[in-house]
């Protein structure tokens, strides 16, 4: 499996452009609002000017003039708050439906990328670290969007307009106050790498405790058996402990950013001050004036700091976005082909041609060469780790040959529409894996659109009726996460009633009588033996003799296959 390198700024605008034309809609919210709060500084310094500070009246009757201006200034005054909530809400609560949204399709998309990814992935990556991408991560993203977006809008709305007036108010004075600009993108060019990479670890270490606290519990009884309890808790702590380092690194540059970027408006401060407060005592710049323009600054640096403090949480972001593109960005290894069709399968013909295949630098099968004819029973023997799951798992296309071809019925199976190949094609395997439902569900959740009746049907088939009808509530009894509250036997006799159901055309059994006792074992080969009719059957197995109505054996040792015609002989245990 391969992944490009993810930018999270790009990927971020690749995510908020099919909302554009909301977005446009909140900046313009954020513009109008931004004038808004920017009106208020020009009010007071017309109210010191005109009404506080004016120079003497000469008469009763002006100075009731000028005190009748208040009035209008304060309905302004009102005008004007109101309409700022009223923007303010009606920005933020689009941008929180943007965010929901996003989130909703971002997940989905992950889903969708997940299941088409290969089976060694899933093997390679524990279960708590990719759904804390799924969950974890996408939140991040999710409350970025709908917590500070419209503030960096607005932020930016603000600095913009505030520059410009007080450019206009006084040109020296304004650039003197906002010479400090280029330091603030300064600080934070200077402290985005840490922040990404300490949030990076953080999120890594979570997700890392999460795959093994799912571990452990899933093996509570080997731990507790193993009393290897302080151990484990010793490995979670030590990730914990990594996981609280990289935390505490993490927030340290941020609080550390922001505490840079206040200095530098402090600073900003004392130049304006000290050249603000010697234009007004030389009378170059009136009171009120000085006042208004102390105000905009005042929307400025709040404005600033925001800005940076934004672009850190953007940076802790930023780590949750590659993190979710960083396995979106993963090409499957295997591949639905462009030519590929939904071939129907009859009568099940299956041929390896000259197939070499290994994981990573180890070979596992060479130069691969065999036919199992249609409707044939055929064992797969040999020792562990010659491969035996392999070739099976090759048919399905859970993984592609290095070299060579499989074909059914003389089709490729790259050929296949994976959905098609997979659905004709069915596996008992030796891991009996049930969720966490009704017996119904799970015995149907290879034939969805399957009747009740077809379901108890498979399951008399299967011999699973005899203990389902003993169960408190029959085939709606809740069976526990994976299947706990059941027997070996039990639940493999549920996964033979499964693909009964399915009633697949091509059928592979990977031990389906280990770990069962003599009389689970004698039910299993009765299962059995109503799933091989009219099928081709693939067995993996230690225990030949135990399944007599084989046509063939397969024998995998050291990447070859030997094939032995089995048709009226009696296999000895091996």
């Amino acid at each position: 499996m391969k992944s490009r390198k993810v930018k999270p700024l790009r990927e971020m605008v690749k995510l908020v452009r099919p909302h554009k034309y909301v977005l446009v809609g909140v900046l313009v919210c954020l513009a109008i609002l931004a004038c808004f709060n920017l009106a208020i500084p020009r009010l007071l310094g017309f109210v010191i000017d005109n009404v506080f500070f004016a120079e003497e009246v000469s008469s009763a009757e002006e100075e009731v003039a000028g005190l009748s201006i208040l009035p209008y200034v304060l309905v302004i005054v009102f005008v004007v708050y109101g309409m700022r909530n009223l923007l303010f809400y009606l920005a933020k609560t689009r941008t929180m439906v943007v965010g929901e949204r996003i989130a909703f399709g971002l997940r989905q998309r992950l889903i969708a990328h997940l299941h088409a990814l290969s089976v060694d992935f899933f093997q390679q990556n524990k279960p708590g670290k990719i759904s804390a991408r799924v969950m974890q991560d996408v939140q991040s993203v999710k409350q970025f969007i709908q917590d500070e977006l419209v503030n960096v809008m607005l932020n930016v709305l603000m600095l913009l307009v505030a520059a410009g007036l007080i450019l206009s108010m006084h040109a020296v004075l304004a650039l003197v106050t906002l010479a400090v600009l280029p330091f603030h993108v300064l600080v934070y060019r200077l402290f985005k790498k840490p922040i990404t990479e300490y949030a990076r670890l953080a999120k890594e270490q979570i997700a890392d405790i999460s795959g093994d606290l799912i571990e452990q519990f899933d093996g509570a009884a080997t731990v507790q058996a193993s009393a290897t309890q302080l151990l484990e808790q010793a490995r979670l702590r030590e990730s914990m402990r990594k996981g609280m380092h990289a935390q505490i690194k993490q927030s340290w540059y941020y609080v550390l950013q922001k505490v840079a970027a206040d200095l530098l408006v402090g600073i900003s401060l004392i130049v304006l001050f000290g050249v603000g407060g010697y234009l007004v005592v030389n009378k170059r710049l009136g009171p009120g004036e000085f006042v208004a323009f102390f105000l905009y600054t005042k929307y400025l640096y709040p404005c600033l700091l925001g800005l940076v403090a934004q672009a850190g949480k953007f940076s802790r972001t930023s780590a949750s976005v590659e993190r979710i593109f960083e396995i979106m960005h993963i090409e499957p290894d295997v591949a639905e082909s462009s030519r590929a069709l939904p071939h129907e399968i009859s009568p099940g013909q299956i041929e390896f041609r000259n197939v070499t295949f290994g994981y990573g630098n180890a070979t596992v099968l060479q130069d691969v060469s065999f036919r199992v004819g249609p409707r044939e029973h055929v064992l797969i023997t040999g020792p562990s780790g010659a491969g035996k799951s392999t070739c099976v798992n090759l048919i399905a296309r859970f993984y592609d040959p290095g070299e060579g071809s499989i074909t059914i019925d003389g089709v490729d199976v790259r050929d296949f529409t994976l959905p098609s190949l997979r659905r004709q094609v069915g596996f008992v395997f030796q891991d009996c894996f049930l969720f966490n439902d009704t017996i119904m569900a799970n015995i149907r959740y290879a034939a969805p659109g399957a009747s009740d009746e077809a379901v108890m049907e498979a399951s008399r088939r299967a011999y699973a009726d005899e203990f389902i009808e003993k169960l408190p509530n029959s085939y709606m009894s809740v069976i526990g996460e994976g299947g706990t509250q059941l027997s070996q036997g039990e639940k493999r006799r549920l996964m033979i009633a499964r693909v009964i159901l399915k009633n697949p055309r091509i059928l592979i059994l990977d031990e389906p009588l280990v770990s069962l006792d003599a009389d689970a074992r004698e039910r299993a080969i009765e299962g059995l033996g109503t799933l091989i009719k009219d099928r081709t059957v693939l067995t993996i197995t230690h225990y030949p003799a135990e399944l007599p109505y084989a046509d063939k054996q397969l024998h995998v040792s050291d990447g070859r296959v030997t094939v032995r015609n089995l048709k009226g002989k009696v296999l000895k245990p091996q």
